[in-house]
C-alpha cells in the first residue's frame, strides 16, 4: 500500500512545477493515508546559505482514502530544499525523495527535494529553439578551394583518420584537412533541408591548434579558415535562409603562443609572459618564478584572471570582442567551460551580448545539473534571471545513452524528471539536447561499439563496428534521435551523426564529414525528424513523463494554443509494448491510425498524433 503520495512534476502536488518566480505564491500538496493520521504535518525548507522556515501545512479530507495536506508559500531567489515532518506518529516521520524519485519515508536523514527560485521570468532567445541546431568543427566539415598550412602545420587528404599523436609521440594538434567558412556557406541548403536553424561553430578565431581551443588572436578569423568577409558573408547567407550563427566563446583561457600571453616569443618581445609592463599582463596570474595559472594544468593553455578589468573590459567593453562579433552577424555565443568563468566576467559577458544585441543566445557548456551546480566552492546561479538563456544538456544525453543503450528507462525517467523539477519551464524548453559533441565518443559508437573509455588511444584507432553492429547501431540511434527531438529542449546535431560517423574519443570522433558515401537511410530519417521539430509541441509544448520500466518509455507533448497532443512510446524491452490508448491517433512518420490500442516492436518507437474525433 502507497501511505504516501507526492510528485512536484504534477501540477495537482505543486501548483507551479519546475523552478519557481520570487514572492510569488504556490501550493504544495502532499498526500496521506487516512489511517497515518498524523497530529500535524509541516513543511520544512532550508536555503543553502542556512535559512530556515517551518510551515504548518493545513487539512483537507482527499479522496480514495487520502488525506491532503497543503501549504500555500512563497520564496525570495535562492537555491531551496524541502522536506515533509509528520508529528505523532510511532514510525518514519520524515517525508522525502527516494532514489526512484518516488516519495519516500525515512526515520532520519531525509533526502529533500530541490527547489529553485529564480528572480523573474526572462526573455530567452524566441528563435533558439524553433528548429535544429548543428555543431561544426570547420576543418573538418567541408572545403572550398584549397587551403594553406601555416607554420609547421599538416595538410592532410580529406577523410584520413585524424593524427592521435605525432612520430615522435607528442600529442600536437597539427593536422589539418582544409575545412573553411566557405564551406559551411556552400553547405547551408545541405542544413536547411534537415531543419537546421541554428549553426554553432567551434572556436574560429586564430589558434594553432586544429581545435583553436587555444586562441592567438580573437580579433582575426583563422587565416586557414578564410578571413572575416568569409565570416559575415557566411553569416549573411544564413539568414536568408533563416538560419542563426552561433560562436564558440573561449573566454577562460588563451594558447601560450598568443599575442597575448606569448610564451616563446611568437609575437616578438611583448606579451604577458616577457614584458611585466605589457597591457595583457594582468590578465593572468604569474609568479616571480615565470610559473603561471593554468587551465586543468595544461601550460598551452594560461588561465585567465576573470576579475582583471583589463581582461573585462577587452572582452566585453564598447567595442570588445563578445559584442564585435556580435555585430559582425554572430547570433549568440556558446561558452567555453562557463562554470570555470567567475560571476565578475560572466555577467559582463552576457550584459555585453544582450547590449548589442538584445535577443542573442548565451548558452553555457555545463555537465551537470545547472541549477544547482557548485565550481570552486562557489554555488553558481545560471538561470536565476541574470545569466544564461540555456545549457548544454549533457545529463540527458547520459540519460538517454543508459535507456538506448542498456534498456535502461529508469535512468532516463530520473534525468528528466530533475529537469522538469529544477529547471525553470521556459529554460527547460531552451536547453541544447546533445546526443555527442566534440568532447564525446560519436553516439554511434556509444550506443552499439565496445566500451572502451579506459582503453589506450592506439586501441581506440583501430576499433570499428562490424556490419552486424553498424546495422544494429543505426537502429539504435533511430530511437535515440527520437527521444532527442521530442522531447523539451531543442536537438543538437554533431555535425556527420546523421550520416552515420563512427570514432572513439577526441581526435576520433573528430573525423572529416564523409561527402558522397553518407548512410542515406539515416539522413532521410534526421530529414523528417527535422521537419517534425518544427512543431510548437516540441517546441514549446508541455512535458509529462507517463510510464518507465522493463525497457519501455512513454511520454507526452501537449500544446494548448495549436491544440496538439502527440504521444511518444520507445521499447527497448524484449517484447512487444502494448499500449492502450484513450483516443484515436496517427502515427506522425507511417500516417497509420491507432485506435483502443497501440504495439510497439522491440527496438520500435511510436509518434502518434492525437486526431480529433
Amino acid at each position: 500500500m502507497q501511505y504516501v503520495k507526492y510528485n512536484p512534476a504534477d501540477e495537482f502536488y505543486k501548483s507551479v512545477v519546475g523552478a519557481v518566480e520570487e514572492n510569488v505564491r504556490f501550493g504544495i500538496k502532499i498526500q496521506l493515508r487516512r489511517e497515518v493520521n498524523p497530529a500535524k504535518v509541516t513543511l520544512a525548507v532550508f536555503r543553502d546559505d542556512g535559512l530556515k522556515r517551518e510551515f504548518v501545512m493545513y487539512k483537507e479530507e482527499g479522496a480514495d482514502g487520502y488525506d491532503n495536506y497543503i501549504a500555500d508559500v512563497s520564496f525570495e531567489k535562492g537555491l531551496y530544499f524541502y522536506y515533509f515532518v509528520m508529528d505523532g506518529v510511532s514510525y518514519e516521520k520524515y517525508i522525502g525523495i527516494g532514489p526512484d524519485r518516488q516519495a519516500c519515508l525515512f526515520y532520519d536523514n531525509v533526502n529533500p527535494y530541490q527547489l529553485s527560485v529564480y528572480a523573474q521570468k526572462y526573455d530567452t532567445p524566441v528563435w533558439l529553439n524553433k528548429g535544429v541546431m548543428y555543431q561544426i568543427m570547420v576543418d573538418r566539415f567541408c572545403k572550398v578551394g584549397e587551403t594553406v598550412a601555416t607554420e609547421d602545420k599538416i595538410m592532410r587528404s580529406w577523410g584520413e583518420q585524424p593524427f592521435f599523436r605525432d612520430v615522435d609521440g607528442k600529442v600536437r594538434n597539427r593536422d589539418f584537412f582544409g575545412g573553411n567558412l566557405k564551406g559551411v556557406t556552400s553547405k547551408l541548403g545541405y542544413l536547411a533541408s534537415l531543419g537546421v536553424k541554428t549553426i554553432y561553430l567551434n572556436p574560429v578565431f586564430k589558434a594553432y591548434s586544429n581545435h583553436k581551443y587555444d586562441t592567438e588572436d580573437y580579433e582575426t578569423i583563422d587565416p586557414m579558415f578564410g578571413t572575416e568577409q568569409d565570416f559575415t558573408t557566411l553569416c549573411a547567407e544564413a539568414d536568408k535562409l533563416g538560419i542563426k550563427i552561433i560562436l564558440d566563446g573561449v573566454f577562460n583561457h588563451v594558447g601560450s603562443t598568443s599575442k597575448y600571453f606569448n610564451r616563446g616569443k611568437k609575437y616578438g618581445e611583448g606579451g604577458a609572459y616577457n614584458d611585466i609592463d605589457s597591457p595583457y599582463r594582468k590578465w593572468f596570474n604569474i609568479g616571480d618564478d615565470g610559473g603561471y595559472e593554468c587551465w586543468w594544468n595544461f601550460e598551452t593553455l594560461p588561465r585567465i584572471n576573470a576579475a582583471s578589468k583589463e581582461a573585462q573590459k577587452y572582452f566585453c567593453g564598447k567595442d570588445g570582442i563578445v559584442p564585435r562579433w556580435l555585430k559582425a552577424g554572430a547570433s549568440g555565443w556558446r561558452l567555453d567551460v562557463v562554470d570555470e568563468i567567475a560571476d565578475c566576467m560572466l555577467d559582463k559577458i552576457v550584459a555585453s551580448a544582450k547590449k548589442q544585441k538584445r535577443d542573442c543566445a548565451i548558452i553555457g557548456e555545463v555537465w551537470e545539473d545547472a541549477s544547482n551546480k557548485v565550481d570552486y566552492g562557489v554555488r553558481r546561479h545560471y538561470l536565476d534571471g541574470s545569466q544564461l538563456d540555456s545549457v548544454m544538456n549533457y545529463p540527458l544525453k547520459d540519460g538517454i545513452v543508459e535507456f538506448v543503450r542498456d534498456g535502461n528507462a529508469d535512468a532516463l525517467y530520473r534525468v528528466a524528471f530533475d529537469t522538469v523539477n529544477n529547471y525553470p519551464s521556459f529554460v527547460r524548453n531552451n536547453l541544447m539536447n546533445i546526443l555527442g559533441t566534440h568532447d564525446t565518443v560519436r553516439i554511434l559508437t556509444n550506443l552499439a561499439g565496445d566500451r572502451l573509455e579506459n582503453a589506450s588511444k592506439e586501441i581506440q584507432s583501430h576499433r570499428k563496428l562490424d556490419d552486424n553492429g553498424y546495422a544494429r547501431g543505426i537502429r539504435l540511434l533511430k530511437l535515440a534521435v527520437v527521444l532527442q527531438y521530442t522531447m523539451f529542449g531543442f536537438p543538437c546535431v554533431f555535425y556527420g551523426d546523421e550520416v552515420g560517423m563512427e570514432g572513439y574519443q577526441d581526435p576520433f570522433c573528430r573525423g572529416c564529414y564523409p561527402w558522397g558515401r553518407e548512410n542515406k537511410e539515416l539522413l532521410d530519417f534526421y530529414r523528417r525528424m527535422g521537419e517534425l521539430r518544427q512543431m510548437p509541441v516540441f517546441s514549446d509544448g508541455d512535458f509529462r513523463q507517463l510510464l518507465h520500466g522493463n525497457g519501455a518509455y512513454v511520454f507526452s507533448r501537449s500544446h494548448v494554443d495549436s491544440q496538439t497532443s502527440v504521444l511518444i512510446a520507445v521499447n527497448r524491452g524484449g517484447g512487444n509494448l502494448n499500449l492502450p490508448l484513450d483516443y484515436v491517433y496517427r502515427d506522425m512518420l507511417t500516417g497509420r491510425t491507432y485506435a483502443g490500442s497501440c504495439s510497439v516492436e522491440p527496438c520500435g518507437f511510436v509518434i502518434l498524433c492525437r486526431i480529433k474525433k
